[in-house]
């Protein structure tokens, strides 16, 4: 078994060869990527604090639970909470993929849900281009229940292009969404602080 030393740097333990190697120090450490694995560790620590005392995280994690694991599921939400998870889903998806990603996945089943939320909340600017979205794939259509039929009509679309502007629009906040929202939890007794 080989002998391990300290990194000159960062103190972790590496094999005899790799000191040898390195000049002293471990792999993360010369190749500059410590630093960022170090932030990445406190990124990820005071989110777990943040999951632990944030309420309307708390409320998240309960909906989702309670959405993909309860009896019940959406259907036995209240009014608002079918609304606050839409408006939630709706905002995490187009962040993540745009609204392309969107009407792709399931999360479209409520989108009746995020667009009476967003007139809720008082988000116009939110509002108008979730519409405006639905129009580039859908035309005057509802939005199809079924994926299926949602994914078909995703691939017919004539501009995918005209989606880039919108999510980027969506996705600079016009509304304060966040704040909106955690407002909106509170008033309607969703959270008890925060």
């Amino acid at each position: 078994m080989e002998t391990k030393l300290k990194c000159k740097d960062c103190g972790a333990m590496i094999l005899v060869s790799t000191v040898a190697r390195n000049g002293g120090v471990c792999m993360p450490c010369k190749s500059g990527r410590r630093k960022s694995i170090e932030a990445a560790e406190e990124h990820y620590a005071q989110d777990r604090e943040r999951d632990r005392t944030c309420p309307f995280r708390a409320l998240w994690k309960e909906l989702v639970d309670r959405v993909y694991n309860q009896p019940g599921g959406f259907e036995a939400l209240s009014a608002a909470e079918k609304q606050y998870f839409s408006v939630r889903v709706l905002v995490g998806e187009v962040y993540n993929g745009g609204f392309e990603q969107y009407f792709h996945n399931s999360s479209a089943d409520y989108y009746e849900y995020a667009e009476a939320g967003l007139m809720r909340i008082g988000s116009k600017e939110s509002l108008a281009l979730l519409r405006a979205s639905r129009a580039v794939v859908f035309g005057d259509d509802d939005v199809p229940a079924e994926r299926s039929q949602r994914w078909l009509r995703l691939r017919r679309m004539g501009n995918p292009q005209a989606l880039d502007l919108l999510d980027s629009r969506f996705c600079a906040d016009p509304d304060s969404l966040d704040a909106k929202l955690e407002r909106f939890a509170h008033d309607e007794g969703l959270v008890k602080h925060g």
